[in-house]
């Protein structure tokens, strides 16, 4: 019976204050207006820049798939993925004449591409692949540095619709 006095006692001189709390409303935040901003848009135009920034990009992927085609397929993959797309970009940088020069480059590693995605690299595939990517490699830093192509850079990618890909 004291136990329960005490609690009975305890009960009241605390009060309800607690249990209203829990159960009444809370106001709701403002709702905040979002921000916005105002978007620049920023125009793409090819510069020499861009066109070295894609063929130092080429030639590190070019000389790292050399070094090591055939230790590791996914590393492979990545690679050549990576060679061809920085070649289909230098392509769009260049005027139609002078990327047409650089299209059957394009087409020897896109069917080196296809052989590596199928992981058709045995031994005697893989010299040839390596030796088809040395030549590659050679015609294409002969043929399409920089200075030999400054000249036929494009003044805005709208130039020749079509073109890059």
């Amino acid at each position: 019976m004291t136990i329960f006095l005490i609690f009975f006692l305890a009960v009241n001189l605390t009060g309800c204050d607690a249990l209203r709390k829990k159960f009444t409303r809370k106001k709701k935040d403002a709702v905040k207006m979002p921000r916005i901003y105002q978007v620049k848009k920023y125009e793409k135009k090819p510069t020499p820049e861009l066109y070295k920034k894609h063929y130092s990009y080429w030639m590190t992927w070019q000389s790292e798939l050399i070094r090591v085609l055939g230790e590791n397929h996914k590393k492979d993959m990545r690679c050549i993925e990576e060679i061809v797309g920085n070649l289909k970009d230098m392509r769009s940088i260049l005027v139609k004449e002078k990327g047409d020069e650089l299209t059957p480059h394009i087409e020897k590693m896109e069917s080196l591409r296809d052989s590596i995605f199928r992981n058709e690299i045995s031994q005697a595939n893989r010299d040839y692949s390596r030796r088809t990517l040395e030549r590659e490699d050679r015609l294409i830093k002969r043929a399409f540095p920089y200075d030999k192509v400054k000249d036929y850079l494009k003044k805005s990618f709208e130039d020749e619709p079509g073109q890059g890909e």
